[in-house]
Order: C-alpha cells, then structure tokens, then sequence
C-alpha cells in the first residue's frame, strides 16, 4: 500500500511540473475524427513539437508541455486550415473552446480521393469499428453487420461469441430491454465497440467482454429526410424499410425514425442419437423442416436540448414490434440394437409468437468549468409482452410410413411479461493535472411473470397437464458502485486502476409449484487494471487485469420445460450458482508505411462454469439444462491486421487461437473436454471509384469446446457492394450473404450412455437489395451512409 501511495505520488508531483491542452474540432456542431493537429513554437513555424488525431468525440489532448508561447494548426482534407496561438503558463491544463471547422469547397471540387482507411480503431481497451465501413448487411440487423466486426463471430442460429464466449451487449453504453440484435437494424447502427477487457466502470457481468453498440443521431442543421427500401430472396422473399427525420435549430435537436423488416425462412435439421443402455430404443434418426415467417417494426423518437454549454439533456423513445410464425415438421424413428425397426412418428408444431417491448431513456449532462469534471446521469425503463402459443399434433406410422391410431394433439402457451429498469450516475473530477478520479453507482432492477400452459386433448376438449404447466415470477436487483483513476503521467504512459463492488438480490418462486423456490444474495468486489505504455504517438503496449461475473440469467433460470421436440426437451435451472472469471491480457499495437498490427495473448480463469448440460432418461427423453460444472481455462492469442496494398484496396484480417478446457462434474459425472480452436476473418474493401466501393468478407470458425463434446465448424463467404446514384443524393447497394451456401452449425456430443449429432442448415444464402433515398444536400447523414465516406 505504502508502494502504491509512493507512486501516485511521484506520478502527481511529475504532472504538476507539465502544462496539457485540451479541444473538441466540430463542423456545425457534430465532433469529427481523425482531424491531425500540430504544435508549434511561436518562434518556429517549420518544427512539430506534439502531434495528435482527434477521437470519436472530436477531442484531442497533448500533455507534458512547458510554459510558453505557441501555435496550435489543424489539419483535414476538405477543411480550410485553422491557426490558433496561445500561451501556457507553468502547470496550466488548457482547455479550448470547440473549433468549427470550415469547408474547402474548392479543395473538394477539385480533388477525387480514392484512398483507403483503417477499418478499426485501436483502443487501449479493444477496438471500435465504423458501421458506415461495413457493406455487406445492408437491410440487415445488428446481429448482421456483427458478421463483418474482426474477432466477433455470429453462428448459423445467430449465437454471438468472442474469444469463445458470449459478451455483455450494451445499447448507447447501457443494458437495454431491447437488447436482442436481432431487433436493431443495421442501417441505425453508428458504430460497434468492442471492449475485451473493461474498466470498474462496466457491468461486471461481462465474461466474454462487451460489445457496445451506438445508434446513429443526425447532427446536422436544418431538416434532414432519408428513407430506403429493400428487397431480396433466400429460399424465400424478404424485405426492409426505413424512414429517417430530423430537425436542428439552434438548442434543439429532434428525430423520429421507423424501420421494418421482413423475412421467410426454412431450416433442415439432422439428429442421429445413439443410446447404449437401451436395446429397444438404440437408434433415433430425426429429420426436422422450419419454415419460419420473421418480423421486427422499430421505432425511436428522440430529442436534445444544449441548455447551455454546461448543461445537455436527452430524452428517447424506442418501441419494437416482433413477430415470429414458424411451422415445424418433425419426423422421428426408433431402432433397435439390432436394427430392426421399432416406432415411428411424425410431429407437426405450429408456433405463434408476438412480442412488444417499449423503453424512455433520458440522460443530464453536466460540464464543469474544469471540463474534465463532469456529471452524467442516466435513468431507463423498458416493459414489455411476449406471447407464444403453439399448437403440436404427433401422428403414429408404420415403417412404410402409413399414419394409424388417432392424432394426439397438444397445445401450450407461454405469456411473459418483462420489465427491466436502469439508474446510472457517473462522476468525474481531475484530482492532479494528469489524473481524474471517477466514481458512480448503477442500479438495475428486473422483473418477469412468465405464465406456461400445457394442455392435452382428451374428449372433446383440451385439458390442462399440471405436472408440466407453471407460472413463474422472477425479480432480480444489482446495486454496484465503483472508484477508479485515470492517469497519464506523461505521454508515453496511461493507466487506469478501479475497483467495482456488486450486490445481487434475487428471487424466484413457481406459484403452481411450491417446491421450486429460491432466493439469493450475493456480494462481490471486481478489481480491474489497465496500462498502456507508448512508444511513440500509434505504437503502444497494454496490459489488463479483471474479475467479472457470469450472472445466470432468466432464461437460464426458468425451471419450465419446452416439448416442442418430445425427445429432445430443454429448460432451465432455478439452482444455478453465478460463474467467476479471472481475465488477463497483453497486447502490442504497431503501425508502419500502409500496415498496422495489433497483437494480443489472453489468459481467462472460470470458476463454477455454468454449460449446457444433456440427461437423457430411461424413457429416451433427453433434457437439455444449464449447470454449474467446474473450472474452465481459455488461453491464447489474438492478432488483427490491416494492411493497404494499393491506395484502393484495403485487408483487415483477424485471427485467434485458443485453448479450451473444461474440467468438473455435475450429476456425479465426471466431465473433461479440451479443445484447441480457432477463427479467422479477412475483410477486403476495394474502392472501385468515387461513387463505388465493393467488400467481401471470408470467415472461418473451427470446432469448439462443449460440456459433452464440440461445437462444429462455422464458415461463409459474404459479398456488399455499394453506389451512389442521383448525384450523391441516392443509393444504391446489393450483398450477397454465404455466397457459396456454405455455413451451418451443429455438434458432436457424448456421455457414458449416449453419442448425438446434429446437424442444422439455415437459408444463409441469399440476395438482397437497398436503394436509399436522402432529401438533404448532403448524403452523409443518409441511412445508406454506412456506405460512402469522403476517406
């Protein structure tokens, strides 16, 4: 401790003895990044003392600077150059007022940039990637552009992993009710960060690290418009559509936007199951067909008000309509050991589901005369009402396939009504010229009554199973508060130290069944750390430690059992303990002439892992549920490259190589897996012209580690090309997804008493469509602007 003190305390006294300069480069009011900014002498006007690039924000910092005269010049093509000159005094922190950059409309007339930029923005803490960089979702959702992120991989089933496990998703920085990315179009998408080892400042509850996804919010004067439409086909049609309003003037900002989408889909799926220890039920082979009918309607109203410099407050609105009708055809057939045959049947479901969910969201912002203090409240409440009713009807054959006996018919409800509430209050204040202090408290507050229904048809009427029917209520509260400090004691060295402390309170109770009860309360301290040392203004090393959380959540902890495969049966686990990681990691980023590399080695520790788990009964019914095994170990390494081999072209590669171990028992079952796995993914971006750009993208995701076995390989093809039509005004783009028909999922698994394959194949393949409209002057802020950027 005596240690620590010591060196906050030399770091401090160091940073007295330095001046720093700090502003924010806009133009009309909205940041713009990658402006280079130069330090001059007053008295040499040809020598660069400090050098910087503005962030996402449009914000820029140069530290460790000696009292004087200076002159401060930015620089950015199609911007007239800016001249300020200033003076520092000893130990002064200088923060500017924000720049307003002006337009070289000259500049821009005459000159057509066919250059390439980085497609990924490295951070201390992970990278961010411009949503408007990526072409091969348009018409898609959020769970679709996540396909073209580096080192995120998104299965046949949508299942989104990184580094082998699934992150914390985060709306606009914050847990949403409508967190699922299947409802976000990829059109509102600003940017997607990827955070792989987070500050105390995050949720705890990020095992597999956090994606961050921030919604698109017009930030131009005066009325804008843009609308779009789209169609294509996979097996079958689909479409999108999408509406986009805003208006600017003077303090306020208001939007309003609407989008839909719309798709029919089928799934095949293959099950051999082979059972040891039953000479009657041996073999089961199923075929099962989906024809699936999707659709999601979004909408979101915003505004924003700059009270004054000091103060900004913003309210929203999001509301999501989701429907989903899916038609399933199940055949099933037994043999014995012998293989002779034994059953047969046919299992025909169809399932209704209607979702809504509305969230408020409102944010205060207060900056400080320090601009480095602030305070920043957000407060969020979403509800919602989910509706499934299905309707299932078994059919006995024989062997030729010729149906007798009568048709055992069943149906089964699921209502659930979810409310999810969030208070967040974060506070910064500098306490040395180099550091800041931040602290602040999140509460979030769950709620769900899910009410199920079985039913059998008996007579001339359909009769309630009890034994299978339930009601379930759920509520859940997470207090956290947090400390940390952020430093840079010079220029070559930043580091942040926190520490993040979370209760958890809990309870479940089955009101049709008094057995099944819990209530929990947990407390735990999260220590995080992050160091970064630079070599030089790009080059820099980082180091990060973290403890975090798996929290089981409702659907893990929803003790109701799902039919709709008699054989293969799945629900959740009310007993189930929270999983504790230990992550750590080491990285390097370099650049050089048309290249850059960021490499990184990982080391995650878990505790108590919660994995699927299959008990497959004497009857031949097998039950899928989440259980707590033992320890789990993920090391490896990491690496993304971009790499620009002509001033039109441009690679991102991404590749990972993990070890997987999972070592514990559950039901007193030994259980053991070690996989060695891998992913990689190479995007290539050719701008074909100042009106076209063309991306392909080629992803590859070996076998992974199971509780029972392995997860099998994961791989497509992906192709976006985009134009502009109508004078910059219109556009229009075209994507092919799984161009090769390629991807699917599945997995081998075993145990003592069985062997399981299955195989799923998903209409992946498909053409899509967008033609988008915007009625401003500019395309920029249109909804294909994912698409065109003057690089």
């Amino acid at each position: 401790m005596k240690k620590s003190l010591l060196f906050l305390l030399l770091f401090g006294f160091h940073a007295f003895s330095q001046s720093s300069i700090q502003l924010r480069i806009v133009d009309k009011k909205a940041p713009v990044e990658f402006v280079n900014v130069l330090l001059y002498s007053a008295s040499d006007s040809v020598k660069i003392l400090k050098y910087a690039t503005t962030d996402s924000a449009g914000v820029f910092k140069l530290s460790g600077l000696a009292a004087g005269k200076y002159v401060l010049k930015t620089q950015m093509m199609g911007f007239v150059s800016t001249k300020i000159p200033m003076s520092l005094l000893e130990s002064q922190a200088l923060h500017l007022d924000d720049i307003s950059l002006q337009t070289d409309s000259k500049m821009l007339a005459a000159v057509e940039v066919l250059s390439q930029k980085e497609l990924v923005q490295k951070t201390t803490q992970g990278f961010i990637v411009k949503a408007k960089d990526n072409l091969t979702q348009a018409g898609g959702s959020a769970t679709d552009l996540l396909k073209s992120i580096p080192t995120v991989v998104v299965d046949a089933e949508g299942s989104i992993t990184v580094r082998g496990k699934g992150p914390l998703i985060l709306i606009n920085g914050r847990t949403s009710g409508i967190s699922s990315t299947d409802l976000i179009p990829a059109s509102s998408v600003e940017s997607v960060e990827i955070i792989n080892n987070p500050s105390a400042q995050y949720d705890a509850d990020s095992e597999g690290g956090i994606i961050n996804i921030t919604l698109k919010k017009a930030a131009k004067s005066g009325t804008n418009v843009s609308a779009s439409v789209g169609g294509g086909f996979g097996a079958k049609g689909r479409g999108s559509a999408a509406f986009s309003l805003n208006r600017s003037v003077g303090k306020w900002n208001v939007g309003l936007s609407y989008d839909m989408r719309f798709s029919e889909r089928t799934r095949k799926a293959n099950t051999t199951r082979t059972s040891f220890d039953q000479s009657l039920n041996y073999l089961l082979l199923q075929n099962r067909n989906d024809n699936r009918t999707e659709s999601t309607q979004n909408v979101k109203f915003n505004v924003d008000y700059a009270a004054s410099s000091h103060d900004q407050f913003n309210f929203e609105i999001l509301s999501n309509i989701e429907g989903q009708d899916n038609d399933e055809v199940l055949g099933s057939q037994f043999s014995t050991q012998l293989g002779a045959f034994n059953s047969r049947n046919i299992r025909e479901s169809i399932e209704l589901e209607k979702g809504l969910a509305v969230e408020f969201a409102g944010t205060y912002k207060h900056l400080f005369s320090d601009k480095k203090e602030k305070l920043i409240i957000n407060a969020s409440t979403s509800i919602g009402r989910d509706n499934q009713d299905t309707d299932i009807n078994t059919k006995s054959l024989t062997e030729s396939g010729t149906s007798y006996g009568s048709t055992f018919l069943q149906r089964t409800y699921s209502y659930a009504k979810p409310q999810t509430t969030n208070v967040k209050v974060d506070y910064a204040k500098p306490i040395f010229s180099s550091a800041t202090l931040e602290t602040g408290y999140k509460g979030i507050y769950r709620a769900n009554n899910i009410d199920f229904q079985n039913q059998t048809f008996i007579g001339s009427s359909y009769v309630k199973n009890p034994a299978v029917s339930n009601i379930f209520d759920f509520k859940e509260q997470i207090h956290a508060v947090y400390v940390q400090i952020k430093s840079e004691p010079s220029a070559s060295f930043k580091y942040d130290i926190g520490l993040r402390a979370e209760k958890v309170m809990n309870e479940g109770t089955s009101i049709s069944n008094s057995s099944i009860s819990f209530q929990r309360v947990y407390f735990n301290l999260f220590p995080t750390a992050n160091f970064a040392y630079f070599v030089n203004k790009v080059d820099f090393l980082k180091f990060s430690y973290s403890r975090r959380i798996n929290r089981p959540g409702l659907g893990e902890l929803n003790p109701m059992i799902d039919i709709t495969d008699s054989l293969n049966q799945h629900g959740g686990n009310p007993y189930l303990k929270p999983e504790l990681v230990n992550a750590f990691e080491v990285g390097y980023n370099k650049e050089g002439e048309g290249w850059s590399l960021s490499s990184s080695a990982f080391y995650r520790l878990s505790n108590n892992i919660i994995r699927s788990y299959i008990d497959l009964k004497p009857n031949g019914v097998a039950i899928t549920t989440p259980q707590n095994f033992g320890n789990a170990t993920t090391y490896g390494v990491e690496e993304i490259l971009d790499w620009f081999p002509t001033k039109f072209w441009s690679v991102n590669t991404s590749l990972s190589l993990f070890d997987q171990k999972i070592d514990g028992n559950v039901v007193s079952t030994d259980v053991a897996n070690e996989v060695v796995s891998w992913y990689g993914k190479m995007i290539h971006n050719f701008t074909l012209s100042k009106q076209s750009k063309l991306q392909i993208i080629g992803a590859y995701n070996a076998p992974t580690a199971m509780a029972q076995g392995t997860r099998m390989a994961v791989y497509n093809v992906d192709l976006g090309f985009q134009t502009k039509i109508l004078k910059g005004k219109g556009g229009i783009g075209i994507v092919i997804s799984d161009v090769f028909n390629m991807q699917s999922s599945g997995w081998d698994l075993s145990a003592a008493n069985f062997a399981l394959n299955r195989k799923m194949k998903v209409d992946t393949r498909a053409v899509f469509v967008t033609f988008a409209y915007s009625f401003a002057n500019i395309f920029k802020e249109s909804l294909l602007d994912n698409l065109f950027s003057n690089n």
